[in-house]
């Protein structure tokens, strides 16, 4: 199974895990115990399912993912297996405050997941990765990033490059792109499956696309062993007309 299939999965059980537990949470604080007791039993083994997919597939991802682990992603690790038990030992105690507690941190994870941020600030987080890759010029930034263009060819250098592939080179580009990266960046670029990349907004070197394609980040895997050199670098130049075109 690839990558964004465990992701999708790992999103829809955890989904489904919190919007049960809510439930559950519910009942508990208005006092309808009998109804809590009746779904608690109904669902039992949903709930045995639900988390041990989470950790199964969390665990997965976590062991696919390229590159140094983000702040963010430890924290939401941590806060999910704190968060599991102490909402299993609120609704068996039927204990609101801990229920209640279980519940804020499921939905707080839920939200620094999708903002990739302690915040919940998709843009701060961006702006955040931006001033990192500034500072750190490190070629294996994510596209997604704003970089200096300059630290591996200039963007001039770039349109050269690109202007001097043939058509030929240019469609078998844009066949392997179609075929390894529509799926999550979808065909112009700006899909954003899953976290990947927005494409078009990339200022990356061509060098440093070259490397995240051979190396991979985050979720993305490397194609380094599946692509040949040559059609990696057309591949990164082809990344670049789809900004270009935007």
């Amino acid at each position: 199974m690839p990558p964004i299939a465990f992701l999708h999965t790992h999103v829809l059980v955890v989904v489904l895990f919190i919007l049960l537990f809510g439930i559950k949470a519910v009942l508990l604080l208005l006092n309808k115990r009998a109804a809590l007791a009746k779904m608690r039993s109904k669902t039992k083994v949903l709930d045995m399912i639900f988390g041990t997919l989470i950790l199964v597939t969390g665990g997965y991802l976590l062991f696919l993912y390229n590159g140094g682990i983000p702040t963010w992603l430890i924290v939401k690790i941590v806060l999910v297996l704190a968060a599991i038990p102490l909402g299993i030992i609120g609704i068996k105690r039927e204990s609101k405050v801990l229920t209640a507690l279980a519940l804020l941190i499921f939905l707080y994870v839920y939200g620094v997941a999708e903002t990739k941020s302690l915040a919940m600030d998709k843009d701060g987080a961006s702006r955040a990765a931006s001033a990192q890759n500034t500072t750190t010029a490190t070629p294996e930034a994510d596209a997604a990033e704003t970089g200096d263009a300059g630290l591996s060819q200039s963007a001039r250098a770039q349109e050269e490059i690109v202007s001097a592939m043939s058509e030929t080179q240019l469609e078998n580009a844009r066949s392997i792109y179609s075929q390894v990266c529509a799926n999550c960046h979808g065909e112009d670029g700006a899909k954003g499956v899953g976290g990947a990349a927005n494409l078009t907004a990339s200022v990356l070197s061509l060098n440093d696309r070259i490397n995240v394609i051979e190396k991979g980040r985050g979720l993305m895997p490397g194609f380094g062993d599946k692509l040949t050199e040559q059609e990696a670098q057309a591949l990164a130049a082809y990344t670049i007309t789809l900004k270009k075109n935007n």
